[in-house]
């Protein structure tokens, strides 16, 4: 098992000055946004501010800690709270996060197709077949701080404790939109 430690993470400011960004991994390794695969990333917001773009990715926006934040994107306002199921949006989206002041804590999952990302608190997202597992500790959890994240395979038995389960998911068939 690959174990990335919260304590090793290196955090960047946001260009806009309203959170900062800590990159746990990218498949394949090493690659800039515009050409990986997949990325898990925390980020910590503390004010309201415009999201950056990210075109050609998919995000799942999962806050586990702090406050509530508003996300506006056209057409669409979600309120998502520490603790709520993940929320999905495109990286291409115009997004602006309204902040409520309390400093909040998220796990941010970008995929580009034919890769996909799924979330939730219990381990029923790694159903099925995905490519990659991943558990991240929201507590101390056996050999694992909180906030680590570890590489499982779906069949691992994993320490008891609250976490995050996270699953990429490659999807055989892209739809094409019809005419």
């Amino acid at each position: 098992m690959r174990v990335w430690r919260a304590a090793d993470r290196v955090s960047e400011p946001w260009k806009n000055g309203a959170g900062t960004m800590a990159v746990i991994l990218t498949s394949p390794g090493g690659t800039d946004w515009d050409r990986l695969d997949w990325r898990v990333s925390t980020a910590v917001i503390t004010r309201s501010a415009p999201f950056s773009h990210f075109p050609g990715l998919d995000r799942l926006f999962t806050p586990y800690q702090g406050g509530t934040v508003t996300l506006r994107l056209p057409g669409q306002v979600q309120k998502v709270t520490p603790g709520d199921a993940p929320f999905a949006f495109s990286g291409e989206a115009e997004c602006y996060c309204d902040h409520d002041g309390a400093e909040t804590l998220v796990l941010n999952l970008q995929t580009r197709a034919p890769y996909r990302a799924a979330a939730g608190y219990d381990a029923s997202v790694w159903e099925g077949a995905p490519v990659a597992c991943y558990l991240f500790a929201l507590e101390a959890m056996g050999d694992l701080a909180a906030f680590d994240l570890v590489e499982v395979k779906p069949t691992d038995c994993v320490p008891t404790g609250r976490a995050l389960f996270v699953a990429i998911n490659k999807i055989s068939e892209i739809p094409v939109p019809t005419a």
